[in-house]
């Protein structure tokens, strides 16, 4: 079975599939956004330079980007395959994650693009409330998200915030910058063969997660 790569606009459902990927195909699941998190609550310099990165929604420079998942990525280089969810997000990031996954051994991988609608990204963005407590997530412009209480998680009764990086001016500079970024990439994918197309417009992606069966089963050796 392959490695997957997924490349996505913020809000498009990476989280989501890979999740899924990871439950239903044992799957390693890597998230740089975790990674970078994990890293801020050390409260270390570093950490305390990527929190300023990602507030002001700009992209983290590719050296500490890449340190961190070269880390990750070695601790797992002999047992599983994974499925990474944001990187690369330039050209020069696919051509360095080349490099890095052909020195650990990853070279059997493929790359799924998620298609999502600006105005649906935008409101799955900056409507989402994340759990203090337990990280369940929700969201208040989609009725079937909506917490039964404002502003109360469901399960633990505990508080929702928004992270700093999903606010309206983030995902703005955010959205744009991957618009910009994403046609040579997906072109460069392309050209290797590579890359592999789902729509997750829908809200229960139902008809998305069949598509994701479709190319994954196609990857089982």
């Amino acid at each position: 079975m392959k490695s997957v790569i997924f490349i996505a606009p913020p809000a498009a459902g990476k989280g989501t599939f890979s999740s899924y990927l990871e439950e239903n195909y044992s799957y390693e699941h890597i998230s740089t956004g975790d990674l970078f998190r994990e890293k801020i609550k050390m409260q270390d310099e570093e950490g305390k330079a990527l929190e300023h990165i990602l507030k002001s929604g700009q992209l983290v420079d590719d050296n500490r980007l890449f340190k961190l998942l070269n880390n990750k990525l070695e601790t797992i280089k002999n047992s599983a395959n994974f499925v990474l969810d944001g990187v690369p997000r330039t050209l020069q990031q696919a051509y360095n994650l080349d490099i890095i996954l052909r020195d650990l051994g990853f070279s059997e991988y493929v790359v799924i693009y998620i298609r999502v609608a600006e105005d649906i990204l935008r409101k799955r963005m900056t409507g989402r409330r994340t759990c203090q407590n337990c990280q369940s997530t929700y969201n208040i412009y989609f009725e079937k998200f909506k917490p039964h209480k404002e502003s109360t998680c469901d399960k633990c009764k505990s508080p929702l915030d928004s992270r700093e990086d999903d606010q309206e001016k983030a995902f703005k500079i955010r959205y744009e910058i991957f618009e910009t970024n994403s046609e040579p990439i997906l072109n460069y994918y392309k050209n290797q063969n590579r890359l592999y197309e789902i729509d997750n417009t829908n809200e229960d992606h139902s008809e998305s997660l069949k598509e994701l069966e479709r190319i994954v089963g196609a990857l089982i050796d």
